[in-house]
């Protein structure tokens, strides 16, 4: 399936960056818009996430797994500014991690 310009395939990896898009979506729409500063927040920051920090993952997978994990309490601090929103894309991230054989 091509996404994108052409030679672009929706990979399993992109699974959690939608999942974190749709977690801020969803509560966005259902509240009428009055959380909008704190996915704004989510928004930049996941956008700079995007654009630094994809690149500068580590390439071992355990260090990639120790991340995915290590994130979750910082969301579950975060949850009342939103980043209980987040906690099912960092759980697709870690099923992934974990899911995907070393190597």
């Amino acid at each position: 399936m091509a996404v994108g310009r052409p030679g672009t395939r929706l990979n399993v990896r992109t699974v959690p960056w939608l999942l974190a898009l749709a977690g801020l979506a969803i509560p966005l729409v259902g509240s009428g818009f009055t959380v909008w500063p704190f996915v704004a927040v989510w928004l930049v920051t996941l956008a700079l996430l995007w654009i630094f920090g994809r690149p500068a993952l580590p390439k071992r997978r355990p260090l990639r797994i120790a991340l995915a994990v290590g994130t979750l309490p910082l969301l579950f601090v975060a949850a009342w500014e939103g980043g209980w929103w987040l906690i099912p894309a960092d759980l697709a991230w870690l099923v992934i991690e974990v899911a995907t054989p070393a190597g």
